[in-house]
């Protein structure tokens, strides 16, 4: 049982500065957002994601924000994508892709990012924000990727979706109201106004809303 529980925790979120280098990398990552003034309150139990890339031109950071109406790509500079912090905040990595697989979808996400069809309609909750982003972004490029519970808007759509999961594992059936996903990794998560409720298989894990997944998402 040990052995097991130990096998599924080398499944959970890894910090940036233990990812191996390698010449071309997609990292998919996120951070609680910090405490500022003018974020609402029910922000600071939310994680932002985003994802960072390196190809043969050096790092790229792709992301969405409020205070954009427009899908950010810009070059970062060494040591910014090793670092396990931003804004305070411990960095976690979700997702990596090293070798011909990262230089494959590098070209994709950088391609696909700037067509994301509701750049100019940012809503922080329930969606679409930068989650909803990073989700249609993996789904546009066949990136398999599970966000972290408290990821909120990483399901949101505004009418109806059912099909198979981002990470290709699992099935889901979402509104904008409720939503469920079963999954090999997924385990069973309810949906409901954004907030994730739910048990993870592979690894084993619970998922609340407001807090990281335990234990994974608190190493």
């Amino acid at each position: 049982m040990a052995s097991l529980l130990l096998l599924g925790l080398t499944c959970c979120a890894l910090r940036p500065s233990r990812v191996a280098d390698a010449d071309h990398l997609v990292l998919v990552k996120s951070a609680r957002l910090p405490e500022r003034g003018w974020l609402p309150w029910y922000a600071r139990f939310a994680e932002h994601a985003w994802i960072d890339v390196k190809d043969t031109r050096g790092w790229h950071r792709i992301e969405w924000n409020q205070h954009l109406d427009h899908i950010a790509i810009h070059h970062i500079d060494v040591p910014e994508p090793q670092a396990d912090e931003r804004w305070e905040r411990s960095v976690a990595v979700h997702a990596t892709f090293s070798g011909a697989r990262a230089q494959s979808l590098a070209t994709q996400l950088l391609a696909a990012a700037p067509n994301f069809p509701a750049a100019a309609d940012y809503r922080a909750w329930p969606g679409c924000n930068s989650n909803t982003f990073i989700d249609w972004l993996a789904r546009t490029t066949g990136l398999p990727v599970d966000l972290p519970p408290n990821a909120v808007g990483k399901d949101y759509t505004p009418w109806l979706r059912a099909g198979v999961s981002s990470t290709g594992l699992g099935l889901e059936l979402e509104t904008a109201l409720l939503g469920v996903q079963l999954g090999l990794h997924e385990g069973a998560e309810l949906h409901v106004l954004g907030l994730t409720l739910g048990v993870g298989i592979w690894p084993p894990q619970v998922k609340l809303p407001f807090v990281p997944a335990i234990p994974c998402g608190w190493m």
